[in-house]
Parts: structure tokens; C-alpha cells; sequence
């Protein structure tokens, strides 16, 4: 199996394994709902991510930063920040890394 193929199948396996209903579900569908485009943002995706990683405190202003960078929104992006449901971003994140830690890989 080549590399390409091996990353995709770690990642849909990753997938698979997370709740429907969880936070960390919640935040990955955010993600797939903006239009990311590196040239516009002049950051990498992987810049951007771990900037959140690094300061998840940041997470509301994260998230406006991201949705902002193409300055267009779309209902996509609106639903997806909505069903987050982001009261405490400090409570959110730490409920993602637990989901992380339980994930059965």
C-alpha cells in the first residue's frame, strides 16, 4: 500500500471511530464545512490547526479567523459553528482531548 493510501486509511479508520454527537465530531465537521484556501489565508492548513492546538483557549476566536479567511460565509460554516454549541471553550477542547484519549484505535 503506498503512503497516500496508508494515511487515507488511518485517517477513515480515526473517522469511524468518533461519535456521531461528540465535540470532536462537532469540530472536524466545522472544519470540512470552510472553504480553506491557502493562497487567500497565507497560512497552511497545518499552521492554522495548530495554532488551535497550541492556545485551544483560543477556540471562538480560532474559529471566526478560519471562517474569515475566504470572507465569504456560507450556511455550511454557520450550521457547523452552531452545532458546536461553544458556551466554554476551555470546557469544549478539554472534552475533545478526553474524546481523544478514549478513542479505540
Amino acid at each position: 500500500m503506498d503512503i497516500q493510501k496508508y494515511y487515507l486509511a488511518e485517517n477513515m479508520a480515526l473517522l469511524l471511530s468518533i461519535s456521531p454527537n461528540s465535540n470532536l465530531a462537532k469540530l472536524l465537521r466545522f472544519c470540512l464545512a470552510i472553504g480553506w484556501d491557502e493562497k487567500v489565508a497565507g497560512k497552511s492548513t497545518i499552521e492554522i490547526v495548530r495554532d488551535l492546538m497550541e492556545n485551544p483557549s483560543n477556540l471562538p476566536y480560532w474559529t471566526r479567523e478560519v471562517m474569515g479567511m475566504d470572507r465569504e460565509h456560507s450556511d455550511e460554516e454557520w450550521i457547523a459553528l452552531g452545532e458546536m454549541g461553544i458556551k466554554d471553550a476551555k470546557e469544549f477542547m478539554n472534552t475533545v482531548w478526553q474524546e481523544l484519549e478514549n478513542l479505540q484505535l
